[in-house]
């Protein structure tokens, strides 16, 4: 099975698609891990536990970016 990543505004997301940031990742472990870093690459960012995603702030906005099956 191979993985996406996606990243959306939550913050102005209206009913928006999520948008696709990569795709066709082999492994489960190697999609979250690429999450975890491109998070941490932002000053403010962290990890919501309740939903199992990561988040970050860039330009006033708050950002979720999470590795999805398929796409």
């Amino acid at each position: 099975m191979s993985y996406s990543i996606f990243v959306r505004d939550l913050a102005r997301s209206n009913g928006q698609v999520p948008q696709l940031l990569a795709y066709d990742i082999d492994d489960r472990r190697a999609a979250e891990a690429l999450v975890s870093v491109i998070a941490a690459s932002y000053q403010d960012h962290g990890f919501n536990p309740a939903t199992r995603t990561h988040w970050f702030r860039h330009d006033d906005g708050l950002r979720e970016i999470y590795a999805w099956p398929g796409a």
